[in-house]
């Protein structure tokens, strides 16, 4: 192999990772923000300043 081929091999190969990390990455940033946007369009639980106060027991959630 010629180190024209070689060069061009390390070439792809290196903008393939670097292409296939923007892409991961893009995909990971929108999935995140539609979770949050998800979460933030569900209504409060409870009114701010009505919540119980806390007796230290553990309750799962009604």
């Amino acid at each position: 192999m010629s180190g024209q081929q070689f060069f061009i091999i390390e070439i792809v190969a290196f903008f393939g990772l670097f292409l296939g990390w923007a892409v991961w990455d893009l995909y990971s940033t929108r999935r995140s923000l539609k979770r949050d946007r998800e979460a933030a369009a569900q209504p409060a639980r409870h009114g701010e300043g009505q919540q119980d106060k806390d007796d230290g027991r553990s309750e799962p959630l009604r």
